[in-house]
């Protein structure tokens, strides 16, 4: 997903604007907002940055709330103080060859369109708040009946719908809360575990209620929720899951620039789907800030216990890596990644990723994603970050993988060897994308983005029962954003 400033007026108005400060006669909040964001379309701003993880650029994290709310949006930009405004259409085309998984061994390719509508009532009702948001996602183009699959396809529906009790000061404390009930997006740290809209087609979405204090940006927040997960309906409107419940808390403290901290604690119980998961996962995550000139890192880790088909389940998974940003003309990081997520040969008790994302570590998803943090281990990776001009991004990175226990399935491809003859190696993938935000003319609403990945494939793939085959696998996109 993408990020962008809007272009027209020059820089003289917001000179004209200081000059009349103190005066009576000025101009409204959003037209100062709007041509701000003008002019800094027009000098030299950085619509990109070289510490955004490939799972928080504007190709994927939620940011179209964050701009309308800041008036950064056309739309938003026009409308009065009370009324936030924004549209999106992304359009993605994906293709590979020589499949990973047992069911798709060959050739496939897809096009994949979603259109979001965002609308946003405040002040006009203080302290309410009220939120809609409607998303189309389809795939007119689409083979293996992916185009009515509920991974692919949701036909126009409800995304967000919450009414919102917003304090500035919650009881004298001078930190701000909010509590919303409605359906909702759940985002937290790096989304590991719960993620909202994402790179890839699938964006979970619940009912329920959650209390928020404080920020996860400077000193300390605090996050409660209760909710039912939603199911996804191709062609009929969604509903929360029966018997299903999903709760947690999740607090975030800033106080220390070289130990930020997050700790959580989540809970999944199921009591009518097929895997009846009844999961606690609690964990924590340790990182400083990346800062030019100076060595970074993030550690996280994930413990997971309770029963899933009444069979007791001890999982656990860890992130580690460490970064440096260059302070070169062109900014350029790099950073090394590790992963390890714990297997077992019941595939039912190898660690569950709930509602995580995956493009933040381990490559483009969507129809593609090879890699799932389950039964997996990544000791080597890395990836790499440079902006040759403010508005394009050029990233690369590398990743090998094995199985964490080679007696258990490699995740979502279909494939299992319970006697562990096959091996482990998975592979290594190379990964590669290019972003460009031109922020001029007519394409500054427009933003582009092209990838290609290739998985060397193992030792694995050469004797696994029911192997696709041997052949390495190439991967292409080519996605375009556009925000009103």
């Amino acid at each position: 997903m993408c990020l962008f400033t809007i272009g027209g007026f020059a820089s003289n108005t917001i000179a004209s604007a200081e000059q009349a400060k103190g005066s009576e006669v000025t101009e409204s909040r959003k037209s100062i907002v709007f041509k701000n964001n003008v002019r800094n379309t027009n000098s030299n701003s950085t619509p990109f940055d070289v510490e955004e993880t490939p799972g928080r650029t504007r190709f994927d994290y939620d940011s179209l709330t964050k701009l309308m709310e800041e008036h950064k949006t056309p739309l938003s930009a026009m409308t009065p103080e009370w009324l936030n405004l924004a549209i999106e259409h992304r359009t993605r085309y994906d293709v590979y060859d020589n499949g990973f998984t047992r069911d798709i061994p060959g050739y496939n390719d897809q096009i994949h369109q979603r259109t979001r509508f965002l609308f946003e009532i405040e002040k006009i009702i203080d302290p309410l708040r009220f939120t809609l948001e409607l998303t189309d996602i389809r795939a007119p183009l689409a083979k293996y009946d992916q185009e009515h699959s509920p991974i692919f396809a949701n036909h126009f529906d409800f995304t967000q719908l919450h009414l919102d009790l917003v304090s500035k000061d919650f009881l004298g404390t001078g930190y701000g809360a909010k509590f919303e009930v409605g359906r909702l997006i759940l985002e937290y740290g790096e989304s590991r575990l719960v993620g909202g809209h994402r790179w890839g087609t699938f964006t979970p979405t619940f009912d329920g209620m959650r209390f928020s204090i404080g920020n996860d940006k400077e000193k300390w927040g605090l996050h409660i929720f209760g909710t039912r997960p939603v199911n996804r309906q191709p062609t009929e409107l969604d509903w929360n899951t029966p018997e299903t419940y999903f709760s947690g808390i999740h607090i975030t403290n800033r106080d220390f620039h070289w130990a930020n901290a997050d700790a959580y604690f989540f809970q999944l119980n199921e009591g009518n789907k097929v895997r009846q998961r009844n999961l606690s996962t609690t964990g924590f995550r340790l990182f400083a800030k990346p800062t030019k000139g100076l060595l970074d890192y993030e550690i996280e880790s994930m413990y997971q216990f309770g029963d899933t088909q009444d069979m007791s389940v001890f999982a656990h998974r860890h992130h580690g890596e460490i970064g440096y940003s260059f302070e070169t003309a062109m900014p350029l990081r790099l950073v090394y990644l590790f992963d390890y997520s714990s297997g077992d040969p019941d595939p039912n008790k190898n660690f569950d990723i709930l509602y995580a994302k995956r493009r933040v570590e381990y490559g483009p998803t969507g129809m593609f994603g090879p890699f799932f943090p389950s039964n997996l281990f990544s000791p080597v990776g890395f990836r790499m970050t440079l902006l040759p001009v403010p508005n394009v991004r050029l990233m690369m990175s590398h990743r090998a993988y094995w199985l964490a226990d080679k007696r258990g399935a490699f995740v979502g491809s279909g494939l299992q060897d319970p006697t562990g003859r096959s091996g482990g190696f998975l592979g290594n993938m190379l990964d590669v994308s290019v972003g460009w935000d031109p922020q001029w003319s007519y394409l500054k609403r427009v933003s582009f983005d092209i990838g290609y990945s290739h998985i060397f494939k193992g030792s694995y793939f050469d004797k696994v029962p029911g192997s696709p085959g041997s052949a390495d696998t190439n991967y292409g996109y080519t996605m375009a954003t556009i925000k009103f």
